[in-house]
C-alpha cells in the first residue's frame, strides 16, 4: 500500500505544535508496518528558520518540501504558499490513498483537490483544527467558504482523536459512517533526562508546569493566576514557542507581582522536557477545547500527574487512564487546590497504573495499525 500524507509542517518543526509530532510518529510506525509512506510538506520550521533541506528521507519516509512564498506568513498567518506545488499534481496517481494533517491551508487543500480529481480517497485528520476556534475567525469562514467546505464534502473519511472531536465532526454534518474515533499515539520511550531542568534554569522549590504553544485557548493566564492562591516558594514554568501572547502574559505576571514566580523558557526540546516534567509538582494543561492532549500523557509517562479542563477531550482521556485531575475551564483557585492536594509520593502507584494504560492503549504501533486498518477498510469497501 502506498499512501501520500499531507502536512505543512513536517519533521523537525516543532515549533508549529502538535501535528508534526504525530505526523512524523504515524508516518514512521505505517512504515515498519510495510506501508509505502511519502510526505508532501513545505519549507515551514520555525518563525525565524526555514527548512534547508527540501527533499530528504528519515525513518524510511520520503519527504517532499515546497518552499513557502514567506516564512513570516507561514509562521504568524499560517499561510502557507508553496512555490512549484503543481509538481505533485502529476504524483498523485502513484498512490493507493491521501492522508491529510490539519485543516485550513493551501497545500492540503491543493492537494485534496487532486486526489479527488485522481479518484483517490482522502482521510483528513483535523487534530482540531475542523472547527473555527480562536483566532481570525472571520479569515477562516471566508476560507471556508471558498474551500474548506468542497474539502470536507470531498474526504472519504474523517480521524477524530476523542469523543469530543467527533461531536465538533457531527456538529459540521459530517455523517456518522465517515467518521473513525483513533486516539493520538504517544511515544513511550522518551529519553531519561541527562541534566537538571531545575539546574539549568536556577530554580529551587517547586513548580507547576506549562508546556505547550502559547496561544489564547490554552489558559496560560489562569496557570499564572492559580500563583495567587499558592504558597510564594511554588513558581510557574511556562515553557513552549509563543504564538503572540507571550508579551500579554509577562504584563499580566508584573500586574499580579507574580514577575519573580513565573520563568518562561521558550521550546523546551529532549532530554530537558523530560526533566522539565519529571522535576514538575504537577502539569497543568487546563485549555479550551482540546481535544486530545499529549502533553498530559508525556507528563504522566515522565511521573508528574496532569491538571486538565474537564469538559474537553483532553478532561474525556485522562478520565480513563487515570493520573491526573479535572478542573473547569478559567478557574485558578480550582487549580490551586488540586495543586495544595498533590504528593507525588503518595500518588506513585496511582501514576504507576496510569503509564501502563498509556502504554497500553495509546503507544504508537497500536495507533498505526488501526490507521492501517481504516486504509484497508477504504480501499476494498468495507
Amino acid at each position: 500500500m502506498r499512501v501520500l500524507h499531507s502536512v505543512p509542517y513536517f519533521y523537525p518543526a516543532w515549533a508549529y505544535g502538535g501535528i508534526p509530532r504525530l505526523s512524523y510518529h504515524l508516518c514512521a510506525e505505517l512504515v515498519r508496518l510495510g506501508l509505502k509512506v511519502d510526505v508532501v510538506s513545505t519549507d515551514a520550521f520555525d518563525r525565524e528558520k526555514r527548512r534547508r533541506e527540501l527533499n530528504f528521507s528519515v525513518d524510511g519516509i520520503s519527504v517532499r518540501a515546497y518552499r513557502n512564498l514567506s516564512n513570516r506568513l507561514a509562521y504568524d498567518w499560517q499561510l502557507f504558499l508553496p512555490l512549484g506545488l503543481y509538481r505533485e499534481q502529476a504524483r498523485i496517481s502513484e498512490y493507493d490513498l491521501v492522508h491529510i494533517h490539519g485543516h485550513r491551508n493551501l497545500l492540503n487543500a491543493q492537494i485534496n483537490f487532486w486526489a479527488v480529481k485522481s479518484g483517490k480517497p482522502v482521510v483528513i485528520q483535523p487534530n482540531g483544527t475542523l472547527v473555527n476556534i480562536e483566532r481570525r475567525r472571520a479569515l477562516k469562514l471566508i476560507y471556508d467558504i471558498i474551500l474548506g467546505k468542497r474539502e470536507i464534502r470531498n474526504a472519504a473519511m474523517f480521524i477524530a482523536v476523542s469523543e469530543s472531536e467527533k461531536r465538533q465532526f457531527l456538529g459540521l454534518g459530517i455523517a456518522e459512517d465517515k467518521i473513525k474515533v483513533v486516539p493520538n499515539g504517544v511515544r513511550v520511550d522518551e529519553p531519561d533526562p541527562r541534566e537538571s531542568f531545575k539546574e539549568r534554569f536556577g530554580i529551587k522549590s517547586d513548580y507547576i508546569l506549562y508546556l505547550g504553544k502559547l496561544t489564547p485557548r490554552k489558559g496560560i493566564e489562569y496557570v499564572i493566576q492559580a500563583l495567587k492562591f499558592l504558597p510564594e516558594n511554588i513558581y510557574a514554568v511556562i515553557a513552549g514557542n509563543d504564538m503572540g501572547v507571550l508579551p500579554g502574559l509577562k504584563a499580566l505576571a508584573q500586574q499580579l507581582q507574580l514577575s519573580d514566580r513565573v520563568i518562561f523558557t521558550g521550546i523546551l526540546n529532549s532530554p530537558l522536557k523530560e526533566s522539565a516534567y519529571r522535576e514538575a509538582l504537577a502539569t497543568v494543561y487546563a485549555g479550551e477545547y482540546e481535544i486530545f492532549g499529549l502533553v498530559q500523557f508525556e507528563s504522566i509517562l515522565c511521573g508528574t500527574p496532569a491538571i486538565v479542563a474537564d469538559d474537553c477531550g483532553a478532561g474525556e482521556w485522562i478520565k480513563k487512564s487515570g493520573g491526573g485531575f479535572l478542573v473547569p475551564y478559567a478557574d485558578a483557585e480550582a487549580i490551586a487546590e488540586v495543586v495544595k492536594k498533590i504528593d507525588k509520593e503518595k500518588m506513585k502507584d496511582e501514576i504507576k497504573k496510569a503509564q501502563e494504560w498509556v502504554k497500553g492503549n495509546l503507544s504508537w504501533d497500536k495507533i498505526a495499525i488501526q490507521i492501517k486498518g481504516i486504509y484497508q477498510g477504504l480501499l476494498h469497501g468495507k
